[in-house]
């Protein structure tokens, strides 16, 4: 809340903590900047985030060679060109990627 009654809102990236938008006033200012900052309204509220990763399945990729990509990709020796060549990203996905995992 604010000196004048007002409550307080912001819209930040819960991965890296960065505050996209903040302000003061009603449920409807803060409605009305997250649909400005993503008017499809994809967004996801912080409760409905889950930290424990889960095991993915892919359809057709055997479970063995699922792995060995695992291996791969998170192994030290593996420069980010050739993830981001495999995977079709770039360098500076791939390396901020790694940093995080």
């Amino acid at each position: 809340m604010t000196d004048n009654g007002l409550p307080t809102w912001e819209i930040t990236d819960w991965r890296t903590g960065e505050l996209i938008k903040g302000g003061t006033g009603s449920y409807e200012a803060y409605d009305a900047a997250a649909v400005q900052l993503a008017p499809d309204c994809k967004w996801i509220h912080i409760d409905n985030v889950d930290d424990e990763l889960t095991e993915v399945e892919v359809a057709g990729v055997p479970a063995s060679l699922a792995n060995a990509l695992q291996d791969w990709i998170g192994s030290a020796g593996t420069p980010d060109e050739d993830v981001a060549a495999f995977v079709g990203w770039s360098v500076a996905e791939v390396a901020r990627h790694r940093e995080e995992a």
